[in-house]
């Protein structure tokens, strides 16, 4: 090593030993930024994302709702959602250090996503934990194993005909409809099982980045409200 910043670079960029999803921001950056910084800040800010979701208690929560009940779910919820809304905080850094290592629809995306968080937290928690209640009834748990593989099935659609478009926002009009014929295949699914509302757990992200892709000069993307019955209606 010879102490100039270009082998300093280097040997900071070898620092880290990664596979999958980091390799792949790894290239992502390298290849943006025309440098190995941006990728050991992603790699300092995952670290501290860490060490703060570190903090929350999950033993705790685990035992806690495996004892959920009707007449404990208020206090459940209560306790926990302020705590795990701390916690998609905790993921700021993280999001905030990776953006310029994507291209800027992904990274506008990506922003999106993230800032759907709250507002499927908000979901989950509505009405002390409604939705997330019924999914301990037995009877809904072995529906919903049943219906499992159509359900990825539904999934596997989106995964083997957006391909690569999606990052870039330029999804045709078929594509854009695939999207709403999964949702109906979800919810068609969801519905056997007296599950329907869950299928708000794929709108709030679908209404978040669609109007960032073509699909906004095709379709109205979905809207979801929630009636006080917790009810969810689409305009």
């Amino acid at each position: 090593c010879d102490g100039s910043p270009m082998s300093s670079e280097s040997s900071e960029s070898n620092e880290y030993e990664v596979t999958g999803i980091l390799e792949e921001i790894r290239k992502h950056c390298k290849s943006n930024t025309r440098s190995n910084v941006a990728f050991s800040e992603v790699m300092e800010s995952v670290d501290v994302a860490f060490m703060c979701i570190w903090n929350f208690d999950a033993e705790n929560f685990v035992i806690d709702f495996n004892q959920l009940t009707n007449a404990t779910r208020g206090t459940f919820f209560t306790k926990y959602c302020p705590k795990v809304r701390s916690l998609i905080s905790c993921y700021g850094g993280m999001f905030a250090a990776v953006r310029p290592c994507l291209k800027e629809g992904t990274r506008n995306m990506v922003q999106a996503l993230f800032d759907s968080l709250p507002e499927a937290l908000d979901l989950a928690c509505k009405n002390d934990g409604e939705i997330i209640f019924k999914l301990t009834d037995q009877k809904r748990q072995d529906c919903f194993m049943l219906k499992a593989d159509q359900m990825s099935a539904c999934a596997n659609t989106l995964k083997s005909n957006l391909n690569g478009d999606w990052e870039d926002s330029k999804l045709t009009p078929e594509q854009c409809s695939i999207l709403t014929n999964i949702r109906q295949c979800l919810k068609d699914q969801l519905d056997a099982c007296d599950l329907s509302d869950i299928i708000g757990f794929y709108d709030i992200p679908m209404n978040a980045v669609l109007p960032l892709t073509s699909c906004a000069n095709y379709t109205q993307e979905p809207t979801v409200h929630l009636l006080d019955n917790n009810t969810i209606v689409e305009t």
